[in-house]
């Protein structure tokens, strides 16, 4: 079977990492994988292409655009299946990939589409799904606002959750610890509220004084966020790393992992967490809440609540001796709900079933 992926880029982005796993895994496997990217190759894209996967680049200048060199290119390489990941390569990639003759055609949404919809953004994914033969939500929140989305294609719709594989350390330097070190990996972004963070972890130090927050991730905010944590006294306790292609050693070294998003589908950053067995504290949003539920190792608080982040974080952190049972209990949570293995199981369902049946909530397992 050839399958292509067909994303908006591959830079180091939690959808990206699961998209260049799910590359890898299909090749052992024996599948022919490949993939497209809509605007930037990104590091992930090169690493594969250093691997000998096939990542090819759509450039607007074809006639039609970009949806015109999906259609030439997909015409072409006569894939089997064209896996579209987010809503931007579903609108411009899921009508040409049926066009230039794909049997299968799936679109994964990994984020929450919660009201207020993009009403116009919302129309042109609701047109472009309905040549796909699924579409995927990520969680059970999600699942149920893309149900909810204006003319959204219902029967079509599946939850199957995100997974990854536990980190690996390849032998890069580790962060120097001194104390409990929460770790948070992320793009500094509004959507992830590290102010909210910050001020949570300024007032849990207060109490716990060795607590280090280790900020993983670059963005938009990273000088705002650093002139912030100087402003209320971090300086010190508060490191700021910046992008990292290899998150391991991280994840390896900390304590509790954090995350106070306001918006959030599955991260892959939380999973990995729980594949190498870091309790959590996060928000109460999309399928954090989900993954709260399933883990007994992930406590979830109120999104920008600044006073019930830091009173988990504290807990947490006075509790050190229940750590190694907690480690233990994510690390199961992972086997039993998140490997690559079995979402990749579940997409191959998918697949090998182009025809959606009136019911469909047997498969959304």
């Amino acid at each position: 079977m050839k399958i292509i992926h067909l994303v908006d880029t591959m830079e180091m982005g939690g959808a990206e990492k699961l998209v260049a796993q799910l590359c890898r895994h299909q090749r052992q496997e024996g599948l022919e994988a490949s993939v497209h990217c809509l605007y930037r190759v990104g590091i992930l894209g090169e690493e594969l292409r250093a691997e000998g996967f096939e990542v090819v680049l759509h450039r607007p200048s074809w006639p039609a655009g970009r949806p015109g060199s999906i259609y030439h290119k997909l015409r072409r390489s006569k894939p089997d299946v064209v896996h579209c990941h987010n809503a931007a390569a579903t609108i411009l990639g899921a009508i040409p990939a049926r066009l230039a003759g794909a049997k299968g055609v799936v679109a994964t949404r990994h984020g929450i589409v919660s009201a207020p919809h993009s009403l116009r953004r919302e129309l042109k994914f609701a047109f472009a799904s309905r040549s796909c033969n699924w579409i995927v939500a990520v969680c059970e929140q999600a699942r149920s606002n893309l149900m909810a989305a204006p003319f959204a294609a219902r029967r079509k719709i599946v939850r199957i959750y995100n997974a990854t594989l536990e980190p690996r350390c390849n032998g890069a330097s580790r962060p120097l610890k001194s104390g409990f070190a929460l770790l948070h990996v992320a793009r500094l972004c509004p959507a992830k509220d590290q102010e909210t963070l910050l001020r949570a972890f300024a007032q849990a130090k207060d109490r716990v004084p060795d607590l280090q927050l280790w900020i993983v991730g670059g963005g938009i905010l990273r000088r705002q966020l650093e002139t912030l944590a100087s402003q209320i006294g971090l300086n010190g306790s508060v490191t700021f790393f910046g992008e990292q292609v290899d998150v391991a050693p991280f994840f390896v070294e900390a304590d509790l992992y954090v995350l106070s998003s306001i918006t959030e589908g599955v991260p892959v950053s939380l999973l990995e967490a729980l594949a190498v067995g870091l309790p959590a504290v996060v928000t109460d949003v999309g399928g954090m809440s989900e993954i709260a539920r399933l883990s007994g190792a992930t406590v979830a608080v109120p999104a920008s609540n600044v006073a019930a982040l830091a009173v988990a974080i504290e807990k947490m952190a006075n509790s050190r001796d229940e750590l190694p049972r907690l480690r233990e209990i994510a690390r199961q949570c992972h086997l039993a709900n998140f490997t690559l293995e079995r979402m990749a199981n579940e997409y191959m369902a998918l697949y090998n079933n182009t025809h959606p049946p009136r019911d469909n909530r047997n498969l959304s397992s």
